[in-house]
């Protein structure tokens, strides 16, 4: 089985969370059995990593809580919230922030649990998928381990111990990469189950680091019991899958995947920027709120320096135009918005046609209100002709929407 395993995927010893997400990506923290390497492993970085299309995961023991529970008899999305309430006094994390797979059924009616921080399981999947690898397995380092009858399995990888003490039972223990050390790691992992009753018939070592037979040499002779030592085996399927484990879509689970430290320049960096765009845009208000300030004071000075008898000034441009207005009048000057100017120059606009062209004439508020006969302005021809006309005369002309035939003429502004 192990060996169909590796035809068809790469094998990877995910390292501890503890080394942290950076080391995964950029030190040789994993450990790979590749296809068509006949069992032996390699070490790489997850950026170094030879291209891969599929992948089997093997999570630390020390990660990867195995808990016997007794379940409510719930299902689907009702028993994936009950499973936090029932086991969070057997965990020593925040239960909402771990993810939980369902193994087989116990022997005693039991159901196998497998416990995983959330965030860390969904981060290396993630960083997997993200380089086109597609996960096929996650599964627990010590539930993988050959097993052979009365006899436990112990595999040193990353520095720590996966022990596989049953066909559903094994832990994780602290070790270290030192072979020297090797032996009293061995020694504490077996006495800490031991004590309880229970002891096996011999311990199967496999070890990733050179110079552990030495190490497992002494602690046959420590425990009383016959130790083996061999190389890193390939993995037996684990009777758990902690894909099973990981909740909502696709996109949620790339979001909690994403490494948001390494964004950590890139925010700062768009967020001074916009501080800088929101300081500018604020200066630049300021400047023209002033220019604004300073040009109205300039038209009320120019205003009152023109007619000092203003009493009160309300709108100098306005009241300027009035009282020009006012002073035209005074000396008989026509205005470009007086009647005649507006008549004599939209009768040139009409040129010969002007004769029987215009039906009624109405001036107010410096406008001409011309109803011209019905078909002078058929077509559209026709009517840009005789805005093209007023337009060189300074006029600007509209149709009235509300009566037809009907056109307002004032000067061009």
């Amino acid at each position: 089985m192990a060996a169909t395993i590796l035809k068809r995927s790469a094998v990877v010893w995910v390292p501890p969370r503890s080394i942290g997400e950076r080391a995964l990506a950029s030190e040789s923290s994993l450990v790979l059995a590749l296809p068509g390497s006949e069992g032996g492993t390699t070490r790489s970085s997850l950026e170094a990593m030879p291209g891969l299309r599929s992948a089997v995961l093997l999570f630390d023991a020390r990660d990867v809580t195995l808990l016997p529970v007794t379940l409510p008899p719930l299902s689907g999305v009702r028993l994936a919230r009950a499973i936090p309430n029932v086991v969070e006094d057997s965990l020593l994390q925040d239960a909402q922030a771990c993810a939980f797979a369902l193994g087989p059924r116990l022997a005693d009616g039991r159901r196998l649990l497998a416990v995983i921080d959330r965030g860390w399981l969904e981060f290396v999947v993630g960083a997997f998928e993200r380089r086109g690898v597609r996960v096929t397995a996650a599964w627990p380092t010590q539930l993988t381990l050959p097993l052979r009858e009365a006899r436990w399995s112990v595999a040193q990888v990353h520095g720590g111990l996966a022990v596989r003490t049953g066909q559903n039972d094994g832990y994780g223990w602290t070790a270290s990469e030192n072979a020297e050390l090797g032996a009293d790691a061995l020694c504490a992992a077996i006495d800490a189950v031991a004590h309880a009753g229970v002891r096996p018939a011999g311990v199967d070592v496999f070890a990733d680091a050179p110079g552990w037979q030495e190490a497992a040499a002494q602690a046959a002779a420590r425990l009383g019991l016959p130790v083996d030592c061999s190389p890193l085996p390939l993995p037996e399927p684990a009777p758990v899958d902690l894909l099973s484990a990981r909740q909502g879509n696709a996109g949620s689970r790339w979001l909690a995947g994403v490494d948001w430290r390494a964004w950590r320049l890139p925010a700062a960096l768009a967020a001074a920027c916009v501080l800088v765009f929101l300081a500018g845009l604020n200066l630049h208000w300021a400047s023209l709120s002033r220019e604004r300030t300073d040009l109205r004071v300039q038209m009320e000075r120019t205003f009152r320096e023109a007619f000092p008898s203003a009493q009160v000034v309300v709108d100098p441009l306005l009241q300027m135009q009035r009282q020009v207005s006012e002073l035209r009048l005074t000396t008989g000057q026509s205005g470009p918005d007086d009647f005649l100017p507006l008549v004599t120059r939209f009768s040139e606009a009409l040129g010969p046609r002007a004769v029987d062209a215009v039906a009624s004439l109405e001036y107010r508020d410096g406008r001409l209100q011309v109803r011209l006969r019905e078909g002078f302005l058929a077509g559209p021809s026709a009517e840009q002709g005789l805005r093209a006309a007023c337009r060189q005369r300074g006029l600007k002309l509209e149709l009235d929407p509300r009566q037809p035939s009907t056109v307002i003429v004032g000067p061009l502004t």
